[in-house]
């Protein structure tokens, strides 16, 4: 019977072994072709953070100046306005208002922002901020206001808004909603110590010293800052690189 022969085991190969083992096993290298990996998405993910990130840029459109800056959104559902609050009462270019009253010309003047919309979430109940005249009715969505100390989403009001007169399958667009300058996705608009930005398919604004804001979209809102539960937008998508 023939016996098997037993080569021995040369130094090298026994050094290769020891070393394979101190270093908790060996890899198996792949030599395949390369494979695609998904890149983790960084940078800032709140509204705060990115409305800073966000580039200030002046609105695409230039079809007219306006008196106070102002803009809306390529999918124009959403339009707001930097301006001035006087007694309550806004200094709101698309619709009639008491703000240049003489009854309201010893309030203080306060910078505001204001943005409304033509399809939008009705306000939670916990962000309901008027009795509207004691009748507890009529407390409905489609603005938001940012004041320096406040911000809030929803308004008394009998009838739509401006920007839902206007762009709403059965809307009649007025002069003053035609001139409004369209701001794109990517660029923001910046005054009195405010920006506001088109993202995720609505708009965000924020005081960026106090960083109280909000975000408003056709399917929801949030309010955020000083006395608001944090609000985390959504991250940037991942992208696909190959492999190095």
């Amino acid at each position: 019977m023939a016996r098997a022969r037993v080569r021995a085991a040369t130094p090298a190969a026994l050094l290769g072994a020891f070393m394979c083992l101190a270093l908790s096993g060996c890899i198996s290298i792949p030599t395949g072709s390369p494979t695609t990996a998904a890149v983790a998405p960084s940078g800032p993910h709140s509204y705060l953070d990115r409305l800073k990130a966000t580039p200030v840029a002046k609105p695409t459109d230039t079809a007219a100046a306006a008196e106070l800056p102002q803009f809306v959104t390529e999918s124009r559902n959403v339009a707001c306005v930097f301006t001035s609050s006087r007694n309550g009462n806004l200094n709101q270019p698309w619709e009639p208002n008491n703000f240049s009253d003489s009854a309201n010309a010893a309030s203080p003047l306060i910078p505001v922002v204001n943005c409304e919309l033509a399809n939008y979430p009705e306000p939670a109940q916990a962000d309901v901020q008027d009795t509207c005249a004691g009748t507890f009715k009529g407390y409905l969505g489609g603005t938001a206001l940012l004041a320096p100390d406040k911000v809030s989403y929803g308004s008394c009001r009998a009838g739509v808004t401006a920007v839902e007169a206007a762009f709403s399958p059965a809307g009649t667009v007025s002069d003053a909603m035609a001139q409004l300058p369209v701001l794109a996705d990517g660029a923001a608009m910046e005054a009195q110590g405010y920006r506001c930005a088109p993202m995720d398919d609505g708009v965000a604004c924020a005081n960026l010293s106090s960083g109280l804001g909000f975000f408003v979209a056709a399917e929801k809102y949030s309010l955020f800052g000083p006395g608001h539960a944090a609000a985390t937008a959504a991250p940037p998508k991942p992208t696909t690189a190959p492999a190095g």
